[in-house]
């Protein structure tokens, strides 16, 4: 197993960083801690970037100029608009004819997550609004708007009689708008100080072709971040089934499951990776998904539009819009260019990890068994076919894995094998950063929680006894965890 330290505590003892290392034992709480490695500061290897920058958008440092040249030219498809075809902008036109952005920076800021859209009736940009099954007996998508809202469009109208006869709908318009508000939830820590969470509440409003389907729900979701994705893809799938504990056959409380995914390639059944319920396989995927769903640019794996029987303006704007049906909108050296963007998109250095607080903030990560989820380390897989991607010791701090997170984080939709309770762990590397990057800071898979201690503070289900244990901490320790996760 390529796991540098696996922390999980399986017969009471933890796998340390390497046979001369021994941790450290915390004896009042039974829990070792593991001794630190310098390693812990270059979080992604050979991918780390070289310094700090004021943005996540940069590639790992030892890549080779033809490297960092393909990372560039891959830039340029994430963060150049796209348009409506026709255009004499040929490489960069197939927009919509629905779609949620013009361009994958639009919601990923500086390689982030970008402003999260203000409470009210909005037409979302940053958030995404999945929809889903809440019935786990019915796979099925909504049949009038598909998996995804989509609330923009470009602009068409349907002129032939006899098509409009046989359609209520016939312009081309975007599917609807998001009514979010929030309330509030207060608490107070062990030691009496007081705290307040953000409760959002959404309801889809103006929806242009009727009302969705009785077992769909729906699921809003704030872009996430985007750097360090190349590595988490090189971890081997056997690393991480050996995490796989769905029944908790070893009773520590955690059930991390994987969920089984399908690859559009191949057609096989895979284990899930990326989205905040590990809905993709791999990275390529991921950005194939996002390019068709997110702007509406087919490619060779997503070669349909999103555009469904109902939707009769969108698939003539789709027929008829100035793009062949028979062309996809984004060939294949263009999409591989964008995945070489994302695969090679450096992490942060950790910052003053040795510094005396944030030691001891480690020490109480540690002691609240948060490593239980957020698996700190890795050795990528030796034989990935990326080379600078290959056997990197990495410090992402996630399994990847699925976990009931409790009721008050559950959407009630489920997407293949997660429930509406369960969502994967998000990677905790360079999110310390987020406030410097992009001029906000917003956690979880909706942005509800402004700091990183209101993150904590939304865990339940697994993670219940990790946050009741933060919730004891005093002031004092809570800030210095804080300050672990933030110097990561």
């Amino acid at each position: 197993m390529q796991l540098i330290t696996k922390f999980l505590f399986i017969t009471g003892l933890l796998v340390t960083l390497s046979a001369c290392d021994k941790p450290v034992s915390d004896t009042a709480n039974k829990v070792r801690i593991p001794v630190f490695d310098q390693s812990e500061i270059q979080t992604a290897g050979g991918i780390t970037h070289k310094r700090l920058y004021a943005s996540y958008l940069y590639p790992g440092e030892k890549l080779s100029s033809k490297q960092q040249l393909d990372f560039w030219t891959g830039f340029s498809f994430f963060r150049d608009p796209w348009v409506a075809a026709p255009s004499a902008t040929g490489n960069r036109d197939g927009l919509g004819p629905l779609f949620n952005t013009r361009s994958c920076i639009a919601c990923h800021t500086a390689g982030s997550r970008a402003k999260i859209d203000e409470a009210g009736q909005i037409l979302p940009l940053s958030l995404v609004v999945r929809l889903g099954s809440t019935d786990p007996a019915i796979t099925s998508v909504d049949p009038v708007y598909g998996g995804q809202i989509q609330p923009r469009s470009i602009s068409y109208r349907l002129t032939d009689a006899e098509i409009i006869k046989q359609s209520s709908y016939t312009d081309n318009v975007g599917e609807a708008w998001l009514d979010k508000s929030y309330d509030k939830v207060l608490g107070n820590f062990v030691d009496g100080e007081a705290y307040e969470l953000l409760k959002p509440r959404y309801k889809l409003t103006k929806l242009a072709y009727g009302e969705l389907a009785p077992h769909i729900g729906i699921s809003v979701r704030l872009a996430p971040n985007i750097f360090g994705m190349g590595l988490l893809n090189a971890i081997k799938t056997d690393d991480l089934l050996n995490q796989e504990d769905s029944t908790d056959s070893n009773g520590d409380g955690i059930s991390a499951k994987y969920n089984r995914v399908p690859n559009v390639i191949t057609g096989e059944i895979e284990v899930g990776r990326f989205g905040f319920k590990a809905k993709q396989p791999n990275l390529h995927q991921q950005v194939a998904a996002a390019f068709r769903d997110d702007i509406g640019i087919t490619n060779t794996s997503f070669t349909d539009e999103t555009c469904t029987k109902t939707q009769v303006a969108c698939n003539y704007a789709a027929k008829h819009g100035g793009h062949s049906l028979a062309d996809l909108e984004i060939p294949d050296n263009r999409l591989d260019f964008t995945v070489t963007f994302n695969e090679f998109l450096g992490v942060p250095p950790a910052r003053n990890l040795q510094s005396e607080t944030v030691q001891r903030g480690r020490a109480l990560f540690y002691q609240a068994k948060c490593q239980q989820c957020h698996i700190p380390s890795y050795v990528t897989d030796e034989n990935y076919p990326v080379k600078a991607l290959a056997k990197q010791t990495i410090w992402p701090y996630t399994d990847l894995a699925l976990h009931d997170m409790g009721e008050g984080l559950a959407d009630g939709v489920y997407e293949f094998n997660a429930s509406g309770r369960e969502w994967r762990t998000a990677p905790l590397w360079g999110i310390g950063l987020q406030q410097y990057k992009t001029g906000q800071q917003r956690f979880l898979h909706d942005g509800r929680a402004r700091t990183i201690s209101e993150a904590i503070l939304w865990h339940g289900g697994e993670a219940e006894p990790a946050k009741q244990a933060y919730v004891a901490l005093n002031k004092q320790q809570r800030d210095a965890l804080v300050k672990f996760v933030k110097a990561i």
